[in-house]
């Protein structure tokens, strides 16, 4: 088993899948400058997790006044990032003597960058940006990636069930219902909570851009001290953004806990992954959050305003206690 997860500037981890095409009224609603994509359309935005794929986030994105195109929403990049495949279609070409730095899980390189004089997504706007271009596999099937600079003080809802995402800066907190999770923002705008992995406590940093859940050697050994014996693991690997690689194992824990949420029996991507360093969280047990696990709840709201991360159960893959 391999996983491919990538970077941007802190994280940006991506699973790769076919794009679909995206209806122009999908946009946004004008009445609230708010990114509603409605139910019904036969494109996915609010991918759910099964038993055959895991989920994401997509977003209808207008570059320069086209599109719309299919980005994916990513809570663990810090800056937007265009495909380089989507440069031909909008007259661009990357500037490689203007490069940006982009860290991924395991390294890091200067990718070359393109201007842009607008991004739109509801309400998200960037105006006269110069964003990093990638390629390769981490940009398979989409056209880039919406990072924290355009979320930066707003509110994303994602309901699994229906399909359906909003992305706004008029929200008045998550959905009645939702079990409310307190959060914080740390290392530059990423969003982080507290949690438990099987009694453990940790520090769950929340990447809608990573397929894996991945957990450092500090959460690792501190399961294998509590269970007496070592967790049964499966031998598999992490490639970055950058291409660099780094083995991991991946392993089966008996329960993580986030607020009143349980889920039993998650998977989690144990290994000595860099970035946790670059956080200061290599001496602690932490978890980078991603959609193997956000993906499997009916509904997940990620408030920036109000730092609340709202979490709806699926009654049939979650106990409540």
């Amino acid at each position: 088993m391999r996983s491919v997860s990538g970077a941007v500037a802190v994280l940006a981890a991506i699973v790769a899948m076919p794009g679909l095409g995206i209806a122009a009224s999908d946009v946004a609603d004008p009445r609230t400058d708010t990114l509603v994509v409605p139910s019904g359309s036969s494109a996915l935005y609010a991918v759910p997790t099964t038993r055959d794929q895991i989920g994401r986030i997509l977003a209808p994105v207008t570059v320069n006044g086209r599109g719309p195109f299919r980005f994916m929403v990513d809570t663990g990049a810090n800056h937007t990032v265009i495909a380089a495949s989507l440069l031909p279609l909008l007259g661009l070409a990357a500037d490689f003597q203007s490069r940006l730095p982009v860290r991924g899980i395991n390294g890091s390189v200067m990718a070359p960058t393109v201007r842009v004089s607008s991004l739109d997504a509801g309400a998200l706007h960037l105006r006269d940006v110069q964003v990093p271009v990638l390629a390769g596999p981490v940009l398979a099937g989409i056209d880039g990636i919406l990072g924290l600079d355009a979320l930066d003080n707003r509110a994303l809802t994602a309901d699994f069930v229906h399909d359906r995402i909003a992305i706004g800066g008029a929200f008045s907190g998550v959905p009645l219902g939702d079990a409310i999770v307190p959060a914080r923002l740390v290392s530059q705008r990423l969003f982080e909570i507290d949690g438990e992995v099987a009694g453990v406590p940790v520090k769950a940093i929340i990447d809608t851009g990573g397929p894996r859940t991945l957990g450092n050697r500090a959460l690792w050994t501190a399961l294998t001290r509590r269970s007496g014996a070592a967790v049964s693991a499966i031998p598999t690997g992490v490639i970055d953004a950058t291409d660099a690689s780094q083995s991991a194992s991946f392993e089966q824990v008996p329960s993580m806990r986030f607020g009143t949420t349980t889920l039993n029996k998650p998977y989690v991507t144990f290994g000595e992954f860099p970035v946790f360093q670059l956080w200061g969280l290599e001496d602690q047990p932490a978890l980078l959050l991603g959609m193997d696990v956000l993906g499997v709840f009916a509904e997940m709201t990620i408030d920036y305003r109000r730092r609340e991360l709202g979490l709806l159960p699926r009654p049939e893959m979650i106990a409540l206690h």
